[in-house]
């Protein structure tokens, strides 16, 4: 971000907003708000979604991730936490290794490069804005929050200037929980992830508007899903138990979808699990038989000439594709605008991938398929709510009003 856009948006520095891994956090003063905000902005090169937090330096967004780690400045002196049988007990089974008799030494990961690192948990100060669903009001310090300082050398493969990680994970030691514990807000948290520019993140509850023709209360439109428990993770799953194109079902078994759908904002695009993939890839071939085809470009295995593919208010004029949800109330509807990427001039391919690596998983929806639709992650209820693309009403994910009242 550009110092003229930052004095455009007038957002104050957010202080090495937390990073971790570890530990109960200690408890201080809280203050009592309804809501935070932040604006969240996509990398064109790396995909990956980012918030602004200390002095404007980023931190990627990972809804897999338990932690929050970040790189932190030498030149200021980081409080850590002793190590102590505490600090034993949060790394278990056997991850926490012992830095000094003063120090507490846990490990992190990149979800993108998939390299581990270790780190001294410390504490830190998170400036950010509060909100009443239309505007950022006033500049808010949440203190206390556990942190983890990063090496440097684990920011590979993520944006040039990010400087770690913000786990979104159901943790207590992730951005959500650490926020609502220290903040005094709800747990959940609202994501609405930007093709470009500048979408928006609001930790606490609603109402949540976004500006169109008119302004509308995007809380009013959500449908729920639940968000499945998982005993191995803290990631966040919802039940897919069928896809279909066209409105025609895929002859794939419903026992194939078992262990639910992954939500990764680090997975550019939606990944398929093989035998889910191969009959999706074929049925949507057919389905759109007649739009003329240009060699693929990797890694997508199907591509059209975008310049025979008609627009339509929700993106390009292709078949639907939805996830049926559970209990077959509430599809996620996947249009134009989600369903196809311009890979290359005059190529406009499928955003969907094949999983050839991690078997247990039956598809995995990525980021390019959740981008202009607002998701609330309620994890009180533990439940999802969908708007569905915002294209259909009119308005999009960089329509938060980020002026001051």
């Amino acid at each position: 971000m550009s110092s003229q856009d930052q004095g455009r948006f007038n957002f104050p520095p957010t202080v090495s907003l937390i990073t971790c891994l570890l530990f109960c956090f200690q408890f201080g003063t809280t203050i009592s708000y309804n809501a935070l905000v932040s604006p969240i902005y996509k990398d064109s090169n790396t995909s990956l979604y980012t918030i602004p937090i200390n002095n404007y330096k980023p931190l990627v967004l990972d809804l897999t991730n338990t932690f929050i780690w970040t790189t932190c400045s030498n030149s200021t002196k980081h409080h850590t936490i002793p190590s102590s049988s505490s600090c034993e007990a949060a790394n278990k089974p056997g991850n926490c290794t012992i830095g000094s008799k003063d120090d507490c030494t846990t490990e992190l990961f990149n979800p993108v490069s998939r390299k581990c690192g270790s780190g001294l948990v410390t504490f830190t100060t998170l400036t950010t804005n509060s909100t009443d669903g239309h505007n950022p009001l006033y500049a808010v310090n949440v203190t206390n929050i556990t942190a983890l300082c990063a090496p440097k050398k684990l920011l590979e493969l993520l944006p040039k200037d990010s400087i770690g990680i913000a786990g979104l994970a159901s943790s207590n030691l992730s951005l959500p929980l650490q926020l609502s514990s220290r903040a005094n807000i709800e747990k959940q948290f609202a994501l609405c992830l930007p093709a470009s520019g500048r979408g928006v993140a609001i930790f606490g509850t609603g109402p949540y508007y976004l500006m169109g023709m008119v302004e509308r209360n995007v809380s009013s439109m959500l449908k729920y899903t639940p968000l499945i428990k998982n005993h191995l993770s803290s990631s966040y799953y919802i039940n897919v138990t069928g896809i279909t194109i066209n409105m025609q079902s895929l002859q794939i078994p419903e026992t194939a979808f078992l262990g639910g759908a992954l939500l990764s904002s680090v997975s550019p695009y939606t990944i398929l699990r093989e035998d889910i993939y191969h009959p999706f890839l074929s049925a949507y071939s057919t389905a759109t038989q007649y739009i003329p085809r240009v060699t693929p470009v990797k890694p997508f295995d199907l591509c059209y000439d975008s310049r025979n593919l008609s627009s339509t208010r929700m993106g390009y004029g292709v078949p639907g594709i939805s996830f049926t949800l559970q209990g077959g109330i509430y599809n996620w509807t996947i249009f134009g605008a989600n369903a196809l990427v311009m890979a290359a001039t005059n190529a406009a391919c499928l955003a969907f991938l094949p999983n050839q690596t991690v078997q247990n998983v039956p598809m995995v929806i990525g980021g390019f398929q959740m981008e202009n639709n607002f998701l609330l992650f309620d994890l009180e209820k533990a439940r999802l709510g969908m708007s569905g693309l915002l294209y259909g009403v009119m308005t999009t994910c960089n329509n938060f009003n980020y002026t001051y009242p």
